[in-house]
């Protein structure tokens, strides 16, 4: 489980910047929202025909970033991870909706959303590395976490 400091900095946090690679070779970014769940599980919402679900359904590695815009560069705070993802497992699809519809009440309450969520499905990123760049504690400072094998 990873320290409470990047918990926390998840939690303040919606947006991901998505980055995957396909077998093509080709790279991709795009960003989604997502929603915590257990042991820092990262679930977001897409369509299969996406560029980055269809690198995830290849298998590929992701790497993200999060951060907060217009930072001074006292106040940077981000994190960057690498893990994987793939499409939820069918057993996981409840929490994910539970949280993904506890962090975003729109989703659930807007019928404007309906066709586009009826063609999403969860995924679920696994963060097995990531490092928190905290400047308020000082120029430079950094965390880093790694899931145990």
């Amino acid at each position: 489980m990873p320290p409470q400091s990047f918990l926390s900095f998840l939690a303040a946090h919606n947006t991901l910047a998505l980055a995957t690679r396909g077998p093509e070779e080709a790279v991709h970014a795009a960003a989604v929202f997502y929603a915590v769940g257990a042991g820092a599980a990262l679930y977001f919402l897409s369509e299969a025909k996406t560029v980055h679900a269809r690198h995830i359904a290849a298998g590929a590695e992701v790497a993200a970033t999060i951060e907060e815009n217009n930072q001074e560069w006292q106040r940077i705070r981000g994190l960057q991870l690498h893990g994987w993802a793939a499409p939820c497992p069918a057993g996981e699809e409840a929490e994910a909706r539970r949280v993904y519809a506890a962090r975003f009440p729109f989703v659930a309450a807007a019928s404007i959303l309906a066709g586009p969520l009826a063609r999403a499905r969860f995924y679920k990123l696994t963060p097995r590395w990531m490092r928190l760049i905290d400047n308020t504690l000082g120029f430079g400072h950094k965390e880093e976490w790694r899931a145990s094998s």
